[in-house]
């Protein structure tokens, strides 16, 4: 029996899966720095940073199974926004 394994992803994958995740990093680092009113300019680039790593992070880990977490399963959260 052998057990199959997720084949390797190219680089180019690896680029799109961190830049789109990135661009949902800002968004939403900018929605909650703006819901939140940060006066403080370093607040609100630590935030938007944070959701920029942590995002796109998320989508070069995981894929196709993040986009589907973040828009099916999450779509309760989007009310909030």
């Amino acid at each position: 029996m052998t057990i199959q394994e997720d084949p390797e992803i190219s680089e180019t994958e690896k680029v799109t899966r961190f830049g789109c995740g990135a661009l949902l990093g800002v968004v939403l680092g900018i929605s909650l720095a703006v819901k939140l009113a940060l006066d403080s300019f370093g607040w609100s680039v630590a935030i938007v940073v944070g959701a920029v790593l942590v995002c796109g992070f998320l989508a070069l880990k995981h894929g196709d199974e993040f986009w589907y977490a973040v828009f099916e399963r999450g779509s309760h959260w989007w009310r909030w926004w």
